[in-house]
């Protein structure tokens, strides 16, 4: 069920890419299809909810890829990422129904962002392991990027772009280096395998204030809500709406 979750919108995706632009009854049908894709994901992360048993600790409806030596793709849900999954499927809908009737150039693409964005927070929210939840905390980034400048209205929305990916990327490299670190302790970045090693403690303080600086940028913390009002102020609606829905629960 969870693998759903993820392929639902890809498949919206491509079904989006096959349709031709430059049509007013095409770019109707666009949005019927999105809008149609992200309520099915509602739906199916409802049925997760319903089968999720709150009697059991830890994670459930684990599948595992192993085939790839250098990929270990691990995902499940626990009684936490269980609800960020159903805010994310959500919240997507109504992201896209704020912009319904005013997005006039590029309607293809703007709706196919939304749902590729779909796709990438729910598996940030399933995946179980480290360096994966980095790679698709960062991925979300260029294409929230590309639709505050593409999609967004203020007459600043270039620099506030600018702003939101630098503070973030900055911010992340911190993550990486704590991850990488990590690693080196204990050959692996899968969650459960590290929480059954030890680490020293003098090197679990290095790493928490590696994470913690990664996310006083990205949460935000002050002083470092400079990038925030203005990637709010400046992108479209439904960006500012997954903006501070999900984005921020990262």
């Amino acid at each position: 069920m969870l693998i759903s979750l993820l392929f639902v919108p890809l498949i919206g995706s491509l079904l989006l890419l096959l349709i031709p632009e430059n049509n007013p009854k095409n770019e109707e049908k666009m949005k019927v299809i999105a809008l149609s894709t992200s309520l099915i994901n509602l739906f199916i992360s409802i049925l997760l909810w319903i089968q999720f048993d709150s009697n059991i600790s830890g994670y459930q409806f684990i599948l595992e890829f192993n085939e790839l030596s250098f990929c270990h793709f691990n995902i499940g849900v626990d009684g936490i990422s269980l609800y960020y999954v159903l805010l994310t499927t959500f919240i997507t809908p109504i992201a896209l129904l704020s912009n319904y009737k005013n997005i006039y150039k590029n309607v293809k693409y703007f709706l196919i962002s939304f749902l590729i964005l779909e796709t990438l927070q729910i598996a940030l929210f399933v995946v179980l392991d480290l360096f994966l939840f980095y790679i698709f905390f960062e991925s979300v980034l260029p294409v929230l990027f590309i639709i505050i400048i593409v999609y967004g209205s203020g007459v600043n929305r270039i620099r506030s772009a600018l702003l939101f990916f630098l503070y973030t990327l900055a911010g992340s490299l911190f993550m990486l280096l704590a991850i990488l670190q990590i690693y080196s302790y204990v050959g692996s970045t899968d969650f459960q395998f590290i929480s059954l090693n030890e680490i020293s403690l003098d090197s679990q303080k290095i790493l928490w204030l590696a994470f913690f600086l990664a996310f006083a940028v990205k949460t935000p913390l002050w002083p470092l809500t400079g990038w925030l009002y203005r990637a709010h102020a400046d992108s479209p609606l439904a960006g500012s709406i997954l903006l501070a829905g999900t984005i921020l629960k990262f």
